[in-house]
């Protein structure tokens, strides 16, 4: 047995033994998330104690987040636009500025008043971009792609749980080279893996050893994937539609030059809440 205020102290002083950032953050959030509740009713317990099986619960959670397990992999769910996702190391963590790409296609589907949005999202992962924007916009068609199967399992999941299973194909892909060519859209959305294999040493250790590196790293400084993209897509974006691509820090320039001015045009690049150049635009000629 142990009250509220003690297992959270314990704990917050392992993660801060085990250098993991913010402790008491992470204690807190970790023993939110097994009794369900909120932090006011941590404050407004802390003395309540806890039973052998919580308890012993809790101090596993702690205990792999003390060796770099990301939280999101414990609890097993991460926000993603105000919807929560179901994520395991099968998948990247769906990160807030991710959310950029789902905002742009909002507004460009009111602002063009398109009725049935075809949507591609390649590299699907957890599905955040895929599922999101089906719920959000009730008339869209979307397809989804990701090299893993165990990915594309997870994103299904989340699909189901977010009832819209039954309006997103899916397919297993080297990013395009399974879809059939009749295939066009109005968005090509994707989050590829954008990290040159050179960086995996200087990673956060949540990053490094846990989240999958197929989602992580790509070749020629990270870029490798995103070029093969602005190729590839240029059948399979309508004329006048868009293709929606985050991107790493600083590699905004060396990937705009790269853009065949035949095919797109350069619409613009959004930066995220950091002031980093994350989501490149362009615009099917």
């Amino acid at each position: 047995m142990g009250s509220i205020k003690k297992l959270l102290l314990e704990a917050t002083q392992k993660l801060q033994t085990a250098n993991v950032p913010d402790a008491r953050h992470n204690a807190t959030l970790l023993l939110m998330d097994l009794l369900n509740c909120n932090r006011a009713y941590l404050l407004a317990h802390d003395q309540d104690n806890l039973g052998l099986e919580l308890v012993a619960t809790y101090q596993t959670a702690i205990e792999r987040r003390s060796k770099g397990e990301p939280p999101q992999y414990i609890s097993g769910y991460q926000e993603f636009y105000g919807r929560s996702f179901i994520v395991n190391p099968a998948v990247l963590i769906p990160r807030p500025e991710t959310e950029l790409i789902i905002e742009l296609v909002i507004k460009l589907v009111k602002e063009h008043n398109i009725h049935q949005p075809e949507i591609l999202d390649v590299g699907t992962g957890s599905g955040c971009i895929a599922v999101t924007l089906a719920s959000e916009l009730a008339s869209a068609k979307v397809t989804a792609i990701d090299i893993s199967p165990k990915a594309l399992a997870i994103a299904k999941k989340n699909a189901s749980q977010h009832q819209v299973m039954s309006r997103i194909n899916w397919l297993c892909s080297d990013l395009v080279k399974e879809l059939p060519l009749q295939a066009h859209f109005h968005f090509c959305c994707a989050n590829l893996p954008y990290i040159s294999p050179d960086e995996q040493k200087d990673l956060a250790r949540e990053v490094r050893d846990y989240e999958p590196e197929l989602a992580l790293f790509a070749p020629e400084n990270g870029l490798a994937l995103i070029k093969r993209l602005f190729n590839e897509a240029v059948p399979l974006v309508y004329l006048g539609g868009y293709l929606v691509c985050e991107i790493g820090f600083g590699q905004e320039a060396a990937l705009l030059s790269s853009v065949n001015s035949t095919h797109w045009q350069i619409e613009e690049t959004l930066k995220d809440l950091q002031g980093i150049a994350r989501t490149i635009v362009l615009r099917r000629k």
